[in-house]
C-alpha cells in the first residue's frame, strides 16, 4: 500500500511539473530558426490596434576632418558636431485603428536647445491627431492645426498611417540579414522571447523611402545609382533591433533600436568622416486597451 502511494505521488509530482513547464513556455510558439521566428513576429503585429507608447532616444554625432578651404562652414560645421550629443522622449497613445494618436515628449539639443527652446533648458512638444487635423504645439504655448488630408506637399509626410508604418516596419524586420534568440526575460510581467536582428542598413533606408514615397513625396524616389552610393557609404555601418516578445501572443512588449552609422569620405569632402551613434528603446503596453483621443480644447 505504501508502494502505491508513493508511486500515486511520484505521479502527481511529476504531472505538476510538466504543467508548470508548459504554462512557462506560454500560448504561442515560435519557430527554431530566429530569422523565421522574427518574420513570424513582424507579421503579428497587425494584431496591434492600440498601444501606449514610452520611448526614449539618445543621439552622438562626431564629424571629422572637414575642408573649410572648399566650404565655408566647415569650421563651424566642425566645432558644432565635433562630439554632439542629443536625448528626447516621446510618451503617449496611438489608435492604429482609427489612426489617431496623444503623445507628448520633450528633446535635449545639446548647444541648439536655448535657440530653439527661447532659453529654456528643455524643447517640449505635444502632437495630436485626430482625423485629418494634427495639433501641435512647442513650450506649451498655444496650439496650431493643420490638415493632414492633402496628399501634396509637407502634410502628406505626416498622413502616413499608424497601420502603414507598421506594416513597413514589419517588412523591414522580415528582411534582416540575421538574428539570434537570446534569453527569455519578464517584461511588465509578461513572460517574452528575446531576439537580436541585424538589418541591412540599405534596406532599412529604401524602405523608410518607400514610406514617404507612398505619401506622394516624388522626392522620396530613389534610383539605382543612389542605392550604390548609399552601399558604398553605409558598408561599415549597423543597424540592430532587440524585441522582447509575449510568449502568450508573439505582440511587442519592448523595443530598442541601435543604429551606428560609421561614413568615411564624406561626399564633396574627401577624407572627411561621419560617425552617428542613434540608439532607441520603446516600451509598449496597454496593448489593445480602450483608449480615447480628442482634440485639444
Amino acid at each position: 500500500m505504501k508502494t502505491k502511494k508513493f508511486v500515486l505521488i511520484a505521479l502527481l509530482t511529476v504531472a505538476v511539473l510538466i504543467l508548470a513547464a508548459c504554462q512557462q513556455q506560454g500560448g504561442a510558439s515560435v519557430p527554431a530558426d530566429p530569422v523565421e521566428a522574427v518574420k513570424l513576429i513582424a507579421d503579428k503585429q497587425k494584431d496591434i490596434k492600440s498601444e501606449h507608447l514610452d520611448v526614449t532616444l539618445d543621439l552622438t554625432l562626431q564629424l571629422a576632418g572637414l575642408d573649410s578651404s572648399t566650404d565655408p562652414t566647415a569650421a563651424q560645421m566642425s566645432a558644432m558636431f565635433k562630439n554632439f550629443k542629443a536625448s528626447a522622449t516621446l510618451n503617449g497613445d496611438v489608435d492604429s485603428a482609427q489612426n489617431n494618436f496623444q503623445l507628448s515628449g520633450s528633446a535635449d539639443l545639446g548647444p541648439f536647445t536655448a535657440m530653439v527652446a527661447q532659453g529654456a533648458d528643455k524643447l517640449t512638444f505635444d502632437l495630436v491627431k485626430v482625423g485629418d487635423t494634427m495639433y501641435s504645439r512647442a513650450l506649451g504655448k498655444d496650439w496650431s492645426s493643420t490638415n493632414v488630408a492633402s496628399t501634396g506637399g509637407a502634410s502628406a509626410s505626416t498622413s502616413i498611417s499608424a497601420t502603414q508604418a507598421s506594416a513597413q516596419l514589419a517588412e523591414i524586420l522580415k528582411k534582416a540579414a540575421k538574428a539570434e534568440k537570446l534569453g527569455d526575460e519578464s517584461i511588465d510581467g509578461a513572460d517574452s522571447y528575446h531576439y537580436k536582428v541585424t538589418i541591412n542598413p540599405v534596406d532599412m533606408l529604401t524602405q523608410a523611402a518607400n514610406i514617404a514615397k507612398s505619401t506622394g513625396s516624388a522626392s522620396a524616389q530613389i534610383d539605382q545609382a543612389q542605392i550604390d552610393q548609399a552601399t558604398a557609404l553605409l558598408k561599415d555601418s549597423t543597424i540592430e533591433v532587440e524585441m522582447w516578445v509575449g510568449k502568450a501572443d508573439l505582440l511587442i512588449r519592448q523595443e530598442k533600436i541601435h543604429l551606428n552609422f560609421n561614413i568615411k569620405n564624406i561626399p564633396g569632402q574627401t577624407g572627411a568622416s561621419a560617425l552617428l551613434d542613434l540608439s532607441i528603446l520603446a516600451k509598449i503596453t496597454k496593448i489593445n486597451q480602450p483608449l480615447t483621443i480628442t482634440a485639444p480644447k
